[in-house]
């Protein structure tokens, strides 16, 4: 069993105005009259498809809702508003929105609110213009999540600074939880039944917006120097690498993990099983016309929240983690069996991160091996 670490890069909590809007909107164009500039707001989600096409990417990653949020220096609200797409779901869009000039103001952009308990309601509209306190409504949310619905929550806060010239910035949302994508391959002569899967262990709570310590991260440039990036323009370098690189089994451990963030205070871990779909199956080894033709099968993906394992509990709380997969499996002569492997490398499980492991069933044995990537299509091999 193999199992690819992906990242889809993250992105939140406290944005440095490093990099937060990349790009300017054609020539800088002067305030109004009124003292407005415009802000043209390019939201996206991390990992979707570059070219537009939404092949490959579920519906329950997309947006059927973005609230934009706005901040004063003060704190207090100067903007907010809720775009609801209905049906019509989207990876990105595209927002203008005139804002007073000349102050460093704080952007929210929380993606699916009604998946998130105490959201659900609308209470976001509540926060009218001059308002105080939106930031420490959002910032100090934590929540029990609940997956099974159409839309997980996403979210991001970049701080942006407003000048006398309107602005085009590119932002980006993160998934408020983890993925797991497994997918099996049977070297077995007979079929073999996955009945559950399990993982532990798993924070009960998770924050709507990450806690991040540190807003920036360090990467090393091709030439040798280093680079002080914020952590979500770091994660972005990182997915493009690793996509250019699928096969790089040291990537991970070369740009480094996330580790220090936490998780919200006395929050229980535990193990979390997902039962099978009924009668999930990977079929047995087989020759077609010679060829041999190994079993194979791919596990609904199923996510979990943002948690932290650590190694040596008791110790440095931003140190390297640790978490196990156990399978519950039936053979071919209905026979239960019970494989518990740890994740190899999987040093964190910060938000966002989507872990597919390849597992390859031998006939008394499950095989390991890790390799860490980024975001790509599944390959039809598996039946993607």
């Amino acid at each position: 069993m193999s199992r690819h670490i992906l990242w889809m890069a993250p992105v939140f909590c406290l944005v440095l105005t490093l990099g937060a809007c990349q790009r300017k909107a054609g020539a800088d164009t002067p305030s109004g009259a009124d003292g407005t500039v415009t802000l043209v707001l390019n939201t996206e989600v991390l990992g979707a498809p570059r070219s537009g096409a939404d092949d490959g990417f579920p519906d329950e990653e997309k947006m059927e809702t973005l609230r934009i949020v706005i901040l004063h220096a003060d704190g207090t609200v100067e903007y907010n508003r809720l775009l609801d797409f209905g049906a019509g779901l989207q990876t990105a869009c595209t927002q203008l929105v005139k804002v007073r000039e000349a102050e460093t103001k704080a952007v929210y952009l929380i993606a699916n609110e009604a998946s998130v308990p105490g959201l659900d309601n609308m209470e976001l509209d509540g926060f009218a213009a001059g308002d105080a306190g939106f930031g420490e409504k959002v910032g100090n949310l934590s929540f029990v999540p609940d997956y099974a619905g159409p839309s997980i929550p996403m979210s991001a806060m970049y701080e942006v600074e407003v000048g006398q010239a309107s602005k085009e910035c590119r932002f980006y949302l993160v998934r408020a939880a983890t993925k797991f994508t497994f997918r099996f391959k049977n070297m077995r002569s007979g079929p073999v039944t996955v009945n559950s899967i399990a993982v532990s262990d798993i924070a009960g709570h998770t924050y709507l917006m990450p806690r991040k310590k540190s807003p920036t991260m360090r990467f090393r440039e091709a030439d040798g120097s280093e680079s002080e990036l914020f952590w979500i323009t770091w994660l972005k370098r990182v997915s493009d690498e690793s996509q250019r690189n699928p096969d790089d089994r040291e990537l991970a451990d070369k740009r480094g993990w996330i580790l220090d963030y936490d998780i919200p205070a006395g929050t229980v871990s535990d193990r979390v099983t997902v039962p099978a779909p009924d009668n999930f199956r990977v079929a047995g080894f087989a020759y077609d016309m010679g060829v041999p033709k190994p079993g194979t099968a791919v596990y609904p993906a199923f996510y979990l929240p943002e948690s932290k394992s650590l190694k040596a509990p008791g110790g440095n709380p931003d140190g390297e983690q640790a978490y196990t997969m156990t399978f519950r499996l039936t053979d071919d002569n209905n026979m239960e069996q019970v494989f518990s492997r740890p994740f190899g490398n999987l040093k964190a499980l910060f938000r966002n991160t989507h872990v597919v492991v390849d597992a390859t069933f031998q006939e008394k044995e499950v095989q390991v091996d890790v390799i860490p990537y980024s975001e790509v299509i599944l390959e039809p091999e598996f039946g993607l």
